[in-house]
């Protein structure tokens, strides 16, 4: 690096900040991803325990 001049090291400069915010953006969007994917999970889990509960429910009232 002793032989770098300003412009070469505004250059690497920039590229280290290109870098490093695309990587950020990359990694939010994937956390957004994840955290929607297991909202869903979640949902479809309470949904099955709630149809399991009302099947179970009405297993155990006698029929009239």
């Amino acid at each position: 690096m002793g032989n770098m001049d300003g412009w070469d090291v505004a250059l690497l400069v920039v590229s280290g900040y290109v870098a490093v915010v695309t990587l950020v953006r990359l990694m939010a969007r994937r956390r957004n991803q994840m955290m929607e994917e297991f909202r869903r999970e979640l949902k479809k889990e309470k949904r099955r325990k709630q149809a399991e509960e009302m099947s179970r429910k009405f297993r155990r009232e006698p029929a009239a």
